[in-house]
């Protein structure tokens, strides 16, 4: 059976304008082979309110601007890449949810040019640190997924093998 975890880590929310900014990263564990692919994102979301967050889930309500590992950005042009996408988009929706159940509400204003820096500082740590560390620096929250039917395990195998559709730029942040 091909299960794969997805850990998604939320660095930066901002939610005092629309749309809401997202910054963190994923970790994709396939458990068949335990290869790890750390992705790092940047997600615009677009609901009317963040409460609105616990409805019906929608792949529309989120846009990646950015997703790149280490090595190179992702082209997030390329429509085979949409149900690796989905599944992130999903996870991240399921991570907010459970983190605003179980936020402090504390308001930190930031502007563009500190929250890049701190987001860099962050890469830097989670790539330099590993996985254990997720839990220190941001809220974190992981999915099993187990599929069964075909769709399903396409949109694993998407993720899975997400290199496939890297731009091969040679990023560096």
């Amino acid at each position: 059976m091909f299960i794969i975890t997805i850990e998604t880590l939320i660095l930066v929310a901002v939610w005092n304008h629309k749309p809401f900014i997202l910054q963190g990263s994923f970790n994709i564990i396939n458990k068949k082979d335990n290869s790890i692919k750390l992705l790092f994102f940047r997600c615009e979301c677009d609901l009317k309110d963040k409460i609105n967050i616990y409805d019906e889930f929608s792949p529309y309500d989120y846009k990646f601007t950015q997703l790149f590992t280490d090595q190179s950005t992702i082209d997030l042009k390329n429509h085979n890449l949409e149900p690796a996408l989905y599944l992130l988009k999903y996870s991240l929706k399921t991570t907010l949810e459970k983190m605003l159940e179980r936020s402090n509400k504390s308001l930190i204003s930031i502007d563009e040019i500190a929250m890049s820096s701190l987001s860099k500082q962050a890469e830097n740590y989670v790539i330099s640190r590993g996985k254990q560390t997720l839990q220190e620096i941001g809220f974190s929250v992981s999915i099993v997924f187990k599929p069964t039917e075909h769709d399903a395990k396409l949109a694993a195998d998407s993720l899975v093998g997400i290199d496939r559709y890297s731009k091969n730029d040679n990023l560096i942040h």
